[in-house]
């Protein structure tokens, strides 16, 4: 999927970006983690694995 969308011109740091935030707060782990911690848990952990994301793509995209 990633090689599709670096194909059709998506930036490298975009596709980094969306492959980690996909992976790491995919809904059936969202749904995993919410039966062990509490909602503030959850979002501090959902805002943390977003911003990283955010984060090496943009890095990506400055170094590369």
């Amino acid at each position: 999927m990633s090689s599709a969308l670096a194909a059709k011109g998506m930036g490298l740091g975009a596709v980094m970006a969306l492959i980690i935030g996909s992976a790491g707060a995919s809904l059936t782990e969202v749904i995993l983690l919410r039966s062990i911690f509490k909602n503030t848990m959850i979002i501090a952990f959902l805002v943390v694995i977003l911003g990283m994301a955010v984060s090496a793509g943009y890095l990506y995209s400055l170094l590369f």
